[in-house]
């Protein structure tokens, strides 16, 4: 039976068919009992958490050292979905909390998912002052950059990036660099966007993929 993983969604209790694994993230503190949980009891689901830049503004102090024990507890999950998003308000406050959970993740060794649109220069930046210390990967989610941003992660950073529809992966992406995704809450849609990245790219063995990024990075 042909295997999938999707790379980056937001199944909350959905029972998964045995043939497909998941990374859930969670996006708010709220979410990331649940998201352990499902990821404690389920040997497919692979759990990541922390704090989308659309909800940065409903933070409350300690929020930070929550998730820092969290991480502790749990070694094996990921930070994610965190990052920046220029069509939401509060950048500066966007990038302090994206800055503070990458800094946890470097320090924990935990790779992180990242959500960016529209704020390429600004997250270029906030991965400059963080370089001296790193994740130990960064799987940039529903990749939305240009070749030139794709050069800048590969040089500096151990990156991969994942997509939704092949039409939209960029060419310079290597092979074995390219993830799926539904960013969804569909237990199987992950089998669609399967089959119409075979028919695109069949050289890209995408759940190979994953497998080494969750076990390499």
């Amino acid at each position: 039976m042909k295997k999938y993983i999707d790379a980056h969604c937001h199944l909350f209790d959905e029972k998964l068919p045995d043939n497909i694994g998941a990374i859930v993230n969670a996006t708010r503190p709220s979410e990331w009992g649940g998201v352990i949980a499902q990821a404690n009891k389920n040997i497919n689901v692979w759990a990541a958490i922390g704090v989308h830049p659309w909800f940065v503004a409903d933070l409350v102090a300690g929020w930070d050292e929550k998730l820092q024990d969290l991480l502790i507890q749990n070694p094996e999950i990921m930070v994610g979905e965190i990052g920046l998003d220029k069509h939401k308000p509060d950048m500066d406050l966007q990038i302090d909390v994206f800055s503070r959970q990458l800094e946890i993740a470097a320090e924990l060794g935990r790779g992180v998912h990242v959500h960016c649109v529209g704020a390429w220069d600004k997250m270029f930046a906030v991965l400059k002052k963080s370089k001296s210390k790193q994740p130990p990967f960064m799987l940039f989610h529903r990749f939305s950059g240009n070749a030139g941003d794709v050069a800048r992660l590969c040089a500096d950073y151990n990156a991969y990036f994942s997509f939704m529809n092949a039409r939209n992966v960029v060419a310079d992406v290597a092979s074995n660099r390219i993830l799926i995704e539904t960013d969804s809450n569909n237990p199987t849609g992950i089998v669609r966007v399967a089959e119409q990245f075979a028919a695109i790219c069949p050289n890209c063995d995408c759940y190979e993929n994953t497998i080494r990024m969750l076990k390499n990075g």
